[in-house]
């Protein structure tokens, strides 16, 4: 009898490891779950992935890619221009698509490049920046604006605007008036212009067109 319930006891154990083996092996060939893809990372400029998108802070000089989904109407994204051949500078619509290619001149409020810093502390790094063109701002109760410049780097001006794009894929220049954007026209009623020692100079009969809108 002592036999038989030995013999038992031991067919029991060799099924409970053999049971035991099995669910180990299934555990380790199981699919594992892709893990998360980490957050961008902030980045000194725009990589060889023409693809994406990227928002600068102009506090450090870094450019974070960002997703579509992601984008705030109004504020200035870089993107890639295939027509341009180069990295430029873009406003995003309401619609999701990025419009204008800002060329040299050009200018935007600070407030409008995405960053993190609250505008009190956007204030104060401005101050820390430029400290006299700081000041005046501060006497004149204006926001700070930034100014495109020929080297492709964002400075800060010294009066403030709603906006003012001279887009390179088009030739045209606008102007934000509230949130009206206006064409800037010369005496034969055209807004196309081009750029040349460093001044906008007239060009031709082309008349005023839509702000052009690039969808990305």
């Amino acid at each position: 009898m002592r036999s038989l319930l030995a013999t038992h006891l031991l067919l029991v154990a060799l099924l409970v490891a053999i049971f035991a083996g099995e669910m180990a092996t299934a555990a380790e060939e199981a699919p594992k779950p892709a893990a998360s893809k980490p957050a961008s990372a902030a980045v000194a400029a725009p990589g060889s992935d023409t693809s994406l998108i990227y928002k600068f802070d102009p506090l450090s000089k870094k450019y974070t890619a960002v997703a579509r989904k992601d984008l705030k109407p109004q504020h200035v994204y870089q993107r890639y221009s295939p027509g341009v051949g180069k990295w430029v500078w873009s406003k995003a619509a309401a619609d999701g698509t990025l419009r204008f290619a800002f060329g040299p001149g050009s200018s935007q409020p600070a407030a409008l490049f995405d960053m993190p810093a609250s505008s009190e502390e956007r204030t104060k790094a401005f101050e820390k920046q430029a400290p006299e063109l700081a000041k005046r701002l501060s006497i004149n109760g204006a926001k700070p604006s930034l100014r495109l410049g020929e080297d492709g780097q964002w400075s800060l001006m010294p009066d403030s605007t709603k906006g003012r794009v001279y887009d390179l894929e088009s030739g045209q220049r606008f102007e934000w008036h509230g949130s009206n954007v206006v064409p800037v026209t010369h005496g034969t009623g055209s807004n196309l212009w081009t750029r040349a020692g460093g001044q906008y100079l007239p060009v031709g009969e082309k008349r005023y067109s839509v702000p052009p809108s690039y969808p990305w």
